[in-house]
C-alpha cells in the first residue's frame, strides 16, 4: 500500500472518537491483551463483524492526542506473536483474520495493525468452548440458553425447515392448490408432493410429517398448528409515543391479522394502507395526513413476514403513531447483513430459506426475490422528500428489528448534512452550521440531537463529555474500511 494510503488511513482512525460495537484499540502492553482481543474477535463475528486496531491507544483512556496516541505493536512483539498462534484456538477457524492488515506510522518506526473481523453466517465461533456476542462496548458471555435463542434470531437454526405433527389433510387448502396450480404440479397425494419438493421430510421415527414452512404456506390457521406465533398485530396511536398508563392512547382495538403467509401479508397490505389513508384526527380538530409511500409500507411488512424469526413466540407487530410507521420483527438480522450495509449488499441467504423459495412460487409473489425490498423503500421515500428508512435492532433491541419510516419531510439542512456525511465520517456542531448556514449553536444541536433520538444520525460523545467536541455519523457509515 502506498505511503500516502497509508497516512489517510491512520488519519482516518485516529479521529475515531470512542470504542464502538464494531472498533475496539488495544496497546499490546496491556494485561491479558491477547486474552481480550481473542474474545473480542469472537464476540465481533458472533454479532456484526468489526475491526481491532492493535498498537494504538483507546481514545477514552488516554489524555494524548493524535500521532502520539501510537505506540506500534512493536511495543511488545511476543505479545503480537502470541497472537498470531492463539487465534488458531478459534473454533471454528476465521479465515483472513491472521497475518493482519499493516500501516507505518508516518515518523517509520512504529506499525499498527488492523484485525478486521467478518460477521459469521452460519453457526457461532468459540475460544475454550466459551461464546461471547457483543454489546455497545465490551463482550459479553453467552449462556447455554442463550446461544439457542441467539442461533434462531442470528439465522444459524431455521426454525422453517422444523417439522410440525399435524396431518396432511389440514395443508389440502386454497391455498396449497393456487401454489401447486402455479408450479404445474399435477395428480400425487399432498404427501408425495411436499417430500419432493422439500416441505416435507421423514422423522427420526420414520414418520412423514410436514415442515413448519407448508404450515405457515397453506394452512387456514398456522397460529394455531403450531408453537410459535406467526400472526400480524398493528396497532394505532394519537401522538407519538406509547403511554400504556391509566389512559392508553391506543386507537380502537389492535388488529390480529392470521392465516396463510400469502394472505396474511395482502391482508396487511390493505388494513394498514386503509388507516392511512384515512388519517389520525387530532383533538386540535386536524387530521394528520401520511405521505409514507405505499410501495415502502408494503416492502416494509413483507420483509417482516419473510425474514423474521419463526422459533421466538412473538408476533410482528405494526405501530402506526402520528410521526411515523414501525414495524417490528422478530429475530436479528440474518447471514452477512448488518445495520450498516442493509440493502447496499446482497444477502448471502436467508433465514427462512425454504419459506422464501415456495412462497415466490404463488401466482402473484410478494417478493421477487432479487434484493428489492430496501432499496425501494429507500428509493421510494426519497421520492417523496421524506427520511430514508430507518433500521434499528442489537444491541438496543435485544432480539428483534425495528423499521421506521418517518411521516415528516426532510428539511433542506438534513440534505447537507447528509451529503456531508456521505463524503466526511463525522460532523461536529460547528461544521454542521458551517455546512447548512444555520448560526444558532443551540438550534444546530436541537437538530443533530433530534435526528440522533429518530436514528438518522448516531451521536459520539467524548469521553470528557465536553458537548462540543461531540460529534455525529451516519448509521451506515463503517468506521474502518477494509
Amino acid at each position: 500500500m502506498k505511503k500516502e494510503n497509508q497516512n489517510d488511513w491512520l488519519k482516518n482512525i485516529l479521529e475515531i472518537p470512542a470504542e464502538t460495537q464494531t472498533i475496539e484499540f488495544k496497546r499490546l502492553s496491556e494485561d491479558k491483551v491477547v486474552t481480550k482481543v481473542i474474545e473480542t474477535i469472537v464476540a465481533m463475528t458472533n454479532t456484526d463483524g468489526g475491526v481491532i486496531i492493535l498498537g494504538i491507544d483507546d481514545p477514552e483512556k488516554t489524555k494524548l492526542k493524535g500521532l502520539n496516541r501510537i505506540y506500534g505493536i512493536d511495543e511488545n512483539v511476543q505479545t503480537y506473536d502470541a497472537l498470531g498462534r492463539e487465534i488458531q484456538r478459534i473454533i471454528p477457524p476465521i479465515p483472513g483474520l491472521w497475518p493482519p492488515t499493516l500501516l507505518d506510522a508516518p515518523d517509520g518506526q512504529k506499525r499498527v495493525a488492523l484485525i478486521f473481523v467478518p460477521k459469521a453466517i452460519d453457526s457461532f465461533h468459540s475460544v475454550n468452548n466459551n461464546v461471547y456476542v457483543r454489546g455497545v462496548k465490551g463482550n459479553r458471555h453467552l449462556t447455554a440458553h442463550e446461544m439457542v435463542k441467539f442461533a434462531y434470531a442470528k439465522g444459524f437454526e431455521r426454525a422453517d425447515k422444523g417439522l410440525v405433527g399435524i396431518d396432511f389433510t389440514l395443508l389440502k387448502t386454497p391455498y396449497f392448490e393456487e401454489w401447486k396450480e402455479a408450479r404445474r404440479i399435477n395428480g400425487s397425494p399432498i404427501e408425495t408432493i411436499l417430500e419432493k419438493t422439500g416441505l416435507a421430510r421423514k422423522n427420526e421415527q420414520g414418520k412423514l410429517l410436514p415442515t413448519l414452512a407448508a404450515v405457515l404456506l397453506f394452512a387456514e390457521y398456522p397460529n394455531e398448528l403450531t408453537e410459535t406465533k406467526c400472526a400480524i398485530r398493528v396497532f394505532q396511536y394519537t401522538g407519538t409515543i406509547e403511554n400504556i398508563g391509566e389512559t392508553p392512547n391506543l386507537i380502537g382495538v389492535p388488529k390480529t391479522i392470521q392465516g396463510p403467509l400469502i394472505k396474511q401479508i395482502k391482508d396487511a397490505h390493505e388494513y394498514v394502507l386503509t388507516l392511512l389513508r384515512s388519517g389520525i384526527r387530532i383533538p386540535s380538530g386536524f387530521k394528520t395526513i401520511y405521505q409514507i409511500p405505499e410501495r415502502a409500507i408494503k416492502e416494509a411488512i413483507t420483509n417482516a413476514v419473510i425474514h423474521r424469526d419463526y422459533h421466538m413466540k412473538r408476533d410482528i407487530e405494526v405501530k402506526i403513531y402520528e410521526d411515523r410507521v414501525e414495524v417490528d420483527s422478530p429475530g436479528l438480522f440474518p447471514c452477512n447483513i448488518t445495520r450498516a450495509n442493509i440493502g447496499w449488499v446482497r444477502a448471502e441467504g436467508y433465514r427462512n430459506d425454504l419459506l422464501v423459495k415456495h412462497l415466490r412460487e404463488f401466482p402473484s409473489p410478494p417478493n421477487l426475490d432479487q434484493n428489492e425490498g430496501v432499496r425501494a423503500m429507500r428509493s421510494e421515500m426519497a421520492a417523496q422528500n421524506l427520511y430514508p428508512p430507518i433500521f434499528l435492532t442489537y444491541p438496543l433491541y435485544q432480539d428483534f428489528v425495528k423499521v421506521i419510516l418517518l411521516n415528516e419531510y426532510r428539511p433542506s439542512e438534513w440534505e447537507k448534512i447528509s451529503s456531508y456525511l456521505k463524503e466526511n465520517k463525522y460532523i461536529t456542531n460547528e461544521k454542521a452550521r458551517e455546512v447548512t448556514g444555520v448560526v444558532q449553536r443551540d438550534k444546530m444541536a436541537k437538530m443533530l440531537k433530534n435526528w440522533a433520538k429518530q436514528g438518522l444520525l448516531i451521536q459520539i460523545v467524548p469521553p470528557s463529555g465536553y458537548f462540543k467536541g461531540t460529534k455525529y455519523k451516519l448509521p451506515d457509515s463503517p468506521e474502518v474500511k477494509k
